[in-house]
C-alpha cells in the first residue's frame, strides 16, 4: 500500500498504459503460440460435415438437409485427439429466420455445457458464420445452428463446416468490437478501484 501511496502519475493513465503495453504482448504471443500449433499440425485445417456431429433435436433426410425436431437443436463433437481449436466457420442456408446461433465449449471431458461457456459468431460477406474460441484447451463443442420457436420446424442446408481456418497475422493485433469495450472498461474500473484504496489508505494515515 505504500508504494501505492508514492505513486505520482494519474492512476488512470498508468492503468491504460498498462494495457497498451499488455495487449499488443499478449496478441504477439498468441499469435507466436498459433504459428507453432500450426507447424507441428496441432492447429490443422478440417472440413467437417454433419457426420462428424452427434445431433440432438435435427434429423438429417436422405438429402442431407437438417430438420430441427424442437426450439433447441444442437451439433455435438467430442475432441478425443486434444486438438487445439481456435475457428469454426459454418455456412448453411435456412428454410426460415434462424434467430440466436450460438457455439458452446467445454474445457474438460465430462464437463456440462453452461451459458459461461459460449461465443457469438460474426457473420461475414458472404453470410457464413464465424466463431472465435477463447485460448485455452477445448474438450468438446456444442453447435446450436439455430433457435426455431417450439411449434415450428426449420430445414438446415449446410454447407462447408471449417475448424481453425488460416487467419492472417493482422487478425491478431487487430481488437474486435468487444475487445475494444473491454480495452476501454477494465483500465477504467481497475483506476476507480486503486484511487478509493489510495484514498481509503490516506484516511487512515
Amino acid at each position: 500500500m505504500s508504494r501505492l501511496r508514492k505513486i505520482k502519475a494519474p492512476i488512470p493513465l498508468l492503468c491504460y498504459g498498462v494495457c497498451l503495453i499488455g495487449f499488443p504482448a499478449v496478441c504477439l504471443w498468441h499469435f507466436a503460440g498459433d504459428s507453432m500449433a500450426r507447424a507441428n499440425g496441432r492447429l490443422a485445417e478440417a472440413q467437417m460435415t454433419a457426420g462428424d456431429f452427434v445431433l440432438a433435436g435435427l434429423e438429417q433426410q436422405a438429402d442431407g438437409t437438417l430438420v430441427t425436431l424442437d426450439g433447441d437443436p444442437q451439433m455435438i463433437w467430442e475432441n478425443p485427439d486434444g486438438r487445439a481449436v481456435r475457428t469454426l466457420r459454418v455456412e448453411a442456408g435456412y428454410s426460415d429466420e434462424p434467430r440466436e446461433v450460438c457455439l458452446y465449449y467445454t474445457n474438460r471431458a465430462g464437463e456440462d455445457f453452461s451459458q459461461d461457456k459460449r461465443v457469438f459468431p460474426q457473420k461475414q460477406a458472404d453470410g457464413s458464420y464465424r466463431y472465435t474460441l477463447p485460448y485455452g484447451a477445448i474438450a468438446s463443442l456444442r453447435l446450436d445452428p439455430c433457435s426455431p420457436d417450439v411449434n415450428k420446424s426449420i430445414a438446415i442446408t449446410l454447407g462447408a463446416v471449417t475448424m481453425n481456418e488460416p487467419a492472417g497475422a493482422g487478425s491478431y493485433f487487430v481488437p474486435s468490437w468487444y475487445q475494444c469495450f473491454c480495452l476501454i472498461l477494465y483500465p477504467g474500473l481497475a483506476a476507480a478501484a486503486l484511487s478509493l484504496a489510495r484514498q481509503a489508505w490516506k484516511k487512515r494515515r
